[in-house]
């Protein structure tokens, strides 16, 4: 006859390690107002009316509700403000996809207008396959495919049509 015995502490641990690898988390946060700080540097302030961040092999994906609100800072300045309907933070790749009404505005007095955009943060680059609508002091182009940095003063486009002032 086998006999029941309690588990170890040690024991219960290892299962609970073991079981936290197949687990699925979840956690809901409203009027989100959050901070990345890196080395002490304030790189960005972001502000969402709702956040749900599901964790799911040690991958975690935020689905941030709107208005979206992200504030980039360089050197304890602020760059760019960017805003959109929602999006979506991987936090281990530094990557934001930001949906509908995206807008850009840099502090150089360049706007973007797109519907979708993904930013790589740690390689300073937003891209969309979609149309965009980027207005300048002295002009105005559209296109359709961007790829270019966060404050809009390098970027290439494609399919481009557009307006421009020579003086």
């Amino acid at each position: 006859m086998s006999q029941c015995t309690e588990l170890s502490e040690y024991d219960n641990e290892r299962i609970q390690e073991a079981l936290g690898d197949s687990l699925i988390t979840s956690s809901t946060t409203k009027d989100v107002d959050m901070d990345i700080i890196e080395n002490g540097t304030l790189k960005l302030n972001l502000k969402s009316s709702r956040a749900l961040s599901i964790t799911k092999d040690r991958n975690k994906t935020t689905y941030l509700s709107g208005p979206v609100e992200i504030d980039i800072f360089k050197s304890d300045s602020l760059d760019t403000e960017v805003s959109a309907d929602s999006a979506i933070y991987l936090p281990k790749e530094a990557q934001f996809e930001l949906f509908g009404n995206v807008i850009v505005h840099s502090q150089n007095g360049r706007f973007l207008y797109s519907e979708y955009l993904k930013w790589l943060r740690e390689d300073d680059e937003v891209t969309t396959p979609g149309r965009v609508l980027i207005i300048t002091e002295a002009d105005s182009i559209a296109a359709t495919g961007f790829v270019g940095n966060t404050d809009l003063t390098n970027y290439t486009l494609t399919e481009v049509t557009g307006k421009t002032q020579f003086n």
